[in-house]
């Protein structure tokens, strides 16, 4: 599966540590029919390389291994937006 994401590295870098699991595979680039089809058949993480973790109805994936998956450093964040900037 190609690793290209539908969200901007501006939205990317704007994710919490922990997401939705239609957020992540939005990210991922994988349609919402196929994302639940992979993950009811345990195969979301062998194809897109991110692993799902299941916390009582809820699907989420963290940020880090989201990045991992897209080519990413898992530590790569936002730069801090510069205070007193010169217009």
């Amino acid at each position: 599966m190609e690793k290209r994401s539908e969200m901007t590295m501006e939205e990317l870098l704007a994710l919490p540590v922990i997401i939705d699991f239609k957020t992540a595979f939005r990210a991922l680039g994988v349609g919402h029919t196929e994302a639940y089809r992979l993950a009811a058949a345990g195969e979301f993480e062998a194809v897109t390389g991110c692993p799902v973790r299941q916390r009582g109805t809820v699907r989420i994936v963290t940020r880090p291994d989201l990045f991992r998956a897209l080519g990413l450093d898992p530590g790569m964040v936002r730069a801090p937006e510069q205070i007193g900037e010169a217009s």
